[in-house]
């Protein structure tokens, strides 16, 4: 006998927001392998001696301020499409998607790119806390400008994210894992992790999200924090 969910709350606006991003945005995406060996370093050394949990940095948090900063050289991915006009917002505000039982929460923080990776980790890790806790604020899960999700810990080695409207693009983490590679001529193992990125084609150009992912991806693999 077959089954029948109806389809109410969360889940119905997840499916009216995900209906009309699938039929406004003219979708392209891209896949980039990234070297993690120094993130995992980065990772290593932001958290060294910290014994306070809602300071603890994540890969997710080196991923925004990452993004955030390389938004700052590429604005269209802080833009939105709007009455036949591009909208460039003056804050980097990041989501970060959280899964529930019931659905998908994005709550985002707010200006990302002036704010050091302490910040960052103790804001977002209270903004998933919170969420979870069904504690969630409209300020929460509004004004953002760029969503990041992270399906890495599920295994996930590849995947292509649906935009979260009215945002410019969305990029998708996953699985890191170690692979063969060739550097200088020699084969060695390195932590290697594919990222997703998809994009507004009505805003944002191939050429032009090809620059912007590559300077993610040298970020990822050289920047300080």
């Amino acid at each position: 006998m077959e089954k029948k969910i109806k389809v109410s709350g969360m889940r119905k606006i997840i499916a009216e927001r995900m209906s009309e991003s699938w039929n406004v945005s003219p979708r392209v995406a891209f896949t980039l392998s990234v070297d993690m060996t120094h993130t995992l370093s980065m990772l290593k050394k932001l958290n060294k001696d910290n014994e306070d949990k809602s300071l603890k940095v994540t890969l997710n948090h080196i991923l925004m301020k990452v993004c955030a900063k390389a938004i700052t050289e590429y604005e269209l991915f802080n833009s939105s499409f709007q009455d036949n006009e591009i909208i460039i917002h003056d804050q980097v505000n990041i989501g970060l998607a959280v899964a529930l039982e019931e659905g998908l929460m994005v709550p985002n923080i707010k200006d990302v790119a002036n704010k050091d990776i302490y910040t960052i980790a103790k804001e977002t890790n209270d903004s998933v806390f919170r969420t979870k806790k069904n504690q969630i604020t409209m300020d929460d899960i509004t004004g953002g400008t760029f969503t990041i999700t992270n399906l890495g810990m599920m295994g996930i080695e590849s995947f292509s994210p649906i935009i979260n409207q009215p945002e410019a693009a969305i990029l998708g983490v996953t699985k890191m894992k170690d692979t063969p590679v060739v550097i200088d001529g020699e084969i060695t193992v390195r932590p290697m992790m594919n990222l997703n990125l998809v994009a507004d084609h009505r805003m944002i150009d191939g050429a032009y999200a090809a620059k912007f992912f590559s300077y993610v991806k040298e970020l990822m693999e050289t920047m300080e924090f």
